[in-house]
């Protein structure tokens, strides 16, 4: 499903089937399988706002940046600690699409980040990782790692606050990213040369902190 960098998706009907399907990176086992058994299935917001309270409540923080990327989400689940937002993004899509709730990965670049390296090339990267959901046929955005949904939100817009959307897939892996390094290598390729007209304030920051509950 996955189509390129800084493509949009086809946002259809058919696309919810799609994203129900888990990836590579993104099979749940057994421990998984155990979490999403202990969620009732109910309301879809409702069950969302539950993967979040489990997942704050079984992982810890480690600071391992060398590990970044390269896991799945059940050996994240397994070690028991996430080393950021990619892998609290991976574990919380891979318990909702078992939930039967289309979820999408989102991975971006700070809108910040991307004006510095127009101008340097040694800048230390900042991006952010979200998961697009779908209630009731309608696209919400999900933080996964600050535990946080914004209900009115337009999925066709890649701008994400202070955020710019470069990807969006089934997982990780699926974008041909394993470790942290080609991480950075691919974010710096796609926005050295950027064109950051294209920021405009559709999704932005005001309405984010109106809309995030």
């Amino acid at each position: 499903m996955f189509s390129g960098f800084l493509k949009n998706l086809n946002y259809t009907e058919s696309l919810q089937d799609e994203f129900l399907i888990h990836g590579s990176q993104t099979k749940p086992n057994s421990q998984i399988e155990v979490i999403a058994s202990k969620i009732k299935d109910e309301d879809s917001t409702i069950t969302i706002l539950k993967i979040l309270y489990h997942l704050s409540n079984q992982l810890r923080y480690q600071n391992k940046n060398s590990i970044k990327f390269n896991r799945t989400a059940s050996e994240i689940m397994d070690s028991g600690f996430y080393t950021g937002c990619s892998d609290f993004a991976l574990i919380f899509e891979t318990l909702a699409r078992y939930k039967k709730i289309p979820t999408i990965h989102v991975q971006t670049a700070g809108k910040k980040f991307i004006e510095k390296l127009q101008h340097e090339e040694d800048v230390s990267i900042i991006g952010h990782h979200f998961c697009e959901c779908n209630i009731n046929g309608k696209w919400i955005l999900v933080d996964p790692l600050n535990g946080r949904i914004l209900e009115r939100y337009n999925p066709i817009d890649l701008n994400i606050g202070q955020y710019y959307a470069f990807a969006k897939s089934t997982d990780i892996f699926e974008t041909g990213i394993h470790n942290i390094y080609e991480n950075n290598k691919k974010i710096k390729e796609i926005f050295s040369g950027f064109d950051i007209n294209q920021f405009h304030p559709a999704n932005d920051e005001r309405k984010e902190k109106e809309e995030y509950r």
